[in-house]
């Protein structure tokens, strides 16, 4: 049995978390949120939050279409995107290479030039880290954060009754890859989402006190919302024609032969944050200027996930990104 048969790539972590240890009295919450949380960390009461992510050669960049400063960039902005969406502050860095026996010095000190990039810009310390030889080249970085317990965000605290809001427009970083793969050059907007893209620290925290739910879009919005739904036991109605897309992504799609919808429900990698939120507090957030779009509401029902589309006909909100399947 091979892992695609079993479901992919959460149906395996889910049997490999049933065969572990998982429970300590300093943690909060382990497997199956951005990051874990750890208590009795700090002096005033935070928790320490912990977060890994890897990015493979052929799989999540190729040489021939990303520089290795945009590498580092990518790899370190989806690590902190992690502890945004926990309502943290991130910290501390540790990386550990791949490498290949032909690997150039010059490509791992440009590598280290983005990291050092993105790190000033989200305030980060690379504090560690390991090197290997390898088949394929890999960068895997964990990054730790902290955050205040009141600020603390889980994909468990979606009710029925709230919005489901997203901090930014969708399908960018599928909509650049798609034109890449098709031979086409992307414009400046889908290469950045694609290839060095950012993540939202820079709002996540004025949204974690007044959110409920929240978590970043790094497998696309259909897969996120079913993650909050199956973490907070609710379901949800999606309704595609609110979804917020960039005239980019509409182009990009057609000239790719897609639909831009499909770009923001599955393609993943844009790392802009999905939260639920009373109507009442997302009037507060637009009060102080933070700009959020509502794209459809928690529901009763646990199995009760729909997507509504433009014509108004109803199917099962389902797709996303899912390795090995």
């Amino acid at each position: 049995m091979k892992i695609h048969d079993i479901g992919g790539e959460f149906a395996l972590i889910g049997r490999l978390a049933s065969q572990s240890s998982t429970t300590h009295p300093d943690l909060v919450t382990g497997i199956g949120d951005d990051a874990a949380v750890i208590g009795g960390s700090f002096p005033d009461g935070d928790y320490l939050l912990v977060t890994t992510d890897m990015l493979v050669e052929a799989c999540h960049f190729r040489r021939d279409w990303a520089t290795p400063a945009q590498v580092g960039i990518k790899s370190v902005a989806c690590n902190v995107s992690d502890i945004a969406a926990m309502g943290g502050t991130p910290t501390f860095m540790f990386v550990s290479l791949v490498l290949t026996a032909d690997t150039e010095v010059a490509w791992v000190e440009t590598l280290y030039q983005g990291m050092a990039e993105a790190c000033r810009r989200y305030g980060v310390v690379l504090a560690g880290g390991d090197t290997t030889l390898g088949e394929v080249t890999a960068v895997s970085i964990t990054l730790l954060g902290r955050v205040s317990p009141e600020n603390l965000r889980l994909r468990s605290h979606a009710r029925p009754g709230e919005l489901l809001c997203v901090t930014g427009p969708l399908g960018g970083s599928a909509a650049g890859l798609a034109m890449l793969a098709a031979g086409l050059d992307p414009p400046d907007y889908l290469r950045e989402k694609h290839l060095s893209p950012g993540c939202r620290l820079d709002v996540s925290p004025a949204i974690a006190p007044v959110a409920r739910a929240m978590i970043d879009i790094s497998d696309g919005l259909a897969a996120e919302v079913n993650h909050i739904c199956d973490q907070s036991g609710t379901g949800a109605e999606i309704i595609a024609a609110d979804i917020p897309i960039h005239p980019a992504v509409r182009k990009a799609a057609r000239l790719t032969g897609n639909d831009p919808i499909a770009f923001a429900l599955s393609g993943g990698e844009d790392f802009e944050l999905l939260f639920s939120i009373t109507p009442e507090n997302k009037r507060l957030l637009e009060e102080k200027g933070i700009s959020v779009t509502a794209v459809g509401r928690v529901t009763e029902g646990t199995s009760n996930r729909v997507l509504t589309l433009p014509d108004g006909k109803r199917r099962t909100l389902s797709g996303g990104y899912n390795h090995f399947s």
